[in-house]
């Protein structure tokens, strides 16, 4: 009755807002809407019954006060009527049983905001948008027209609405089985700030975060949450750095690019290797050498005019063929060799771009392990150049890095090592025992040599 005689309306709508919500009591209004929100959230469906059902039409003022333009308030004080619609957006979401995306926003907002001043900011016209897009979400599933009006047609290509595509590309949806069985569709929104994580890390933790007993990956994940965040800082600041970002962006390029290095240089080393230093290789046949310039001439045609990855692989390997032909297996290997080192390093600077190794410790940079692996494969890319062409068959080792599957089968090993270990050790004190046993007893059997 009060949210009702304070806003001018005794049928569900506003009426004179002019005359009655100013500066003076627009905040008692919105300790009103709180107050009902705090009283409705739970979900607790009788107390949502008591305000939906309400004599006094508290679910058509709520509407009201979230789609009228409140003026002349708004003309001078833009900051209050956003305030106000988004807690009125809070209390439909929250009387409609949908209260849950939003309060999971407040919590999501904890992390972000533990760095930011101690005032509380105000509400901003996206997360009024936001709040309403979820609550018309959850109503459209009651409501075909509703339906319709969240998705329209596409005009020429392009989405018919860039608010809802934004809203839409913001949002994300999880469905939780509660304790009678039935499941609850959750819609909450994405912060912008998770726009800069990147695809790298997300592949990586979807890949590399381990199940607990009951098959699940949560509680791995939420292990590396802080990390994730401090990343997607980091990241945010990187875009200030254009050549640093323009590295750290094309990081699986670069991996894919030294691991086919790697393969070529291998396979050179294993069909010319011992290798002929008096001079450069014999010279393949007219025919064959002709059959090569060909295809490099072909290739680099289709390469110019479509460029697709299989035109630029033939090109590159064709090109690879002529200069083995032309100046030596040794030579190319060492010009391989030394785009590889050149290249991984541009890979280890992409590497600790992306999560923001140039901002922690050195104790830090030494423990990480990814850091520590990529590390390690540039010293054997520059033992492999400078003193052996063995050392380049460790960097084949980098495919199980690279591939789930086998990265699996090691850690089915690693991952209960402790267990191998003292399994060996038991063997060995048997193997031991049955040695002191059998000495014993067939001493007369042991003839030592002198």
């Amino acid at each position: 009755m009060f949210l009702d005689c304070i806003c001018g309306s005794t049928t569900g709508e506003l009426g004179l807002l002019g005359l009655y919500i100013n500066e003076h009591n627009v905040a008692l209004i919105n300790q009103t809407l709180e107050t009902l929100t705090e009283y409705s959230q739970g979900p607790c469906h009788e107390n949502q019954n008591c305000i939906a059902t309400h004599e006094s039409n508290g679910l058509d003022i709520i509407t009201a006060l979230l789609l009228t333009d409140i003026n002349p308030l708004g003309q001078r004080r833009m900051d209050l009527v956003l305030e106000l619609k988004n807690n009125a957006s809070k209390l439909l979401l929250a009387v409609t049983r949908h209260g849950e995306s939003w309060r999971k926003r407040e919590r999501g907002k904890d992390p972000v905001q533990h760095e930011s001043s101690p005032i509380e900011e105000a509400a901003s016209p996206k997360e009024v948008g936001l709040n309403i897009y979820i609550l018309c979400h959850h109503l459209a599933q009651h409501n075909k027209e509703l339906a319709a009006l969240m998705k329209p047609p596409p005009v020429d290509g392009v989405s018919g609405d860039a608010a809802l595509q934004y809203y839409a590309n913001h949002t994300a949806q999880i469905e939780i089985v509660r304790h009678d069985r039935t499941i609850e569709q959750i819609v909450f929104p994405i912060p912008e700030m998770f726009e800069y994580l990147t695809n790298d890390t997300k592949v990586r933790v979807f890949h590399t975060a381990e199940r607990d007993d009951q098959g699940s990956k949560v509680a791995a994940f939420f292990e590396g949450v802080d990390d994730m965040f401090d990343e997607m800082k980091w990241q945010k600041k990187l875009r200030g750095q254009p050549f640093l970002f323009w590295v750290s962006s094309h990081m699986s390029i670069w991996s894919q690019i030294l691991f086919n290095l790697a393969v070529i240089v291998n396979l050179i080393v294993a069909f010319f290797y011992p290798f002929d230093t008096d001079g450069p290789a014999r010279d393949p046949g007219t025919h064959l050498s002709g059959l090569i310039w060909a295809v490099m001439l072909l290739s680099a045609a289709v390469a110019i005019t479509l460029p697709k990855p299989s035109g630029i692989r033939t090109l590159i390997m064709t090109v690879i063929l002529r200069l083995i032909c032309s100046a030596g297996p040794q030579p190319t290997l060492m010009l391989l060799g030394t785009a590889t080192v050149v290249l991984k390093g541009v890979h280890l600077l992409s590497i600790m771009g992306n999560a923001g190794t140039f901002q922690r410790s050195v104790r830090q940079i030494c423990t990480d392990t990814e850091i520590v692996y990529h590390v390690v494969h540039l010293i054997f890319c520059f033992l492999g150049l400078s003193t052996h062409s063995f050392f380049f068959s460790v960097l084949l080792f980098d495919v199980v890095y690279r591939e789930e599957t086998l990265l699996n089968v090691i850690r089915s090993v690693t991952r209960n090592g402790r267990s191998i270990v003292l399994t060996a050790v038991l063997a060995l004190i048997l193997v031991y025992m049955f040695s002191i046993i059998g000495y014993s007893s067939f001493m007369s059997l042991f003839h030592v040599p002198y």
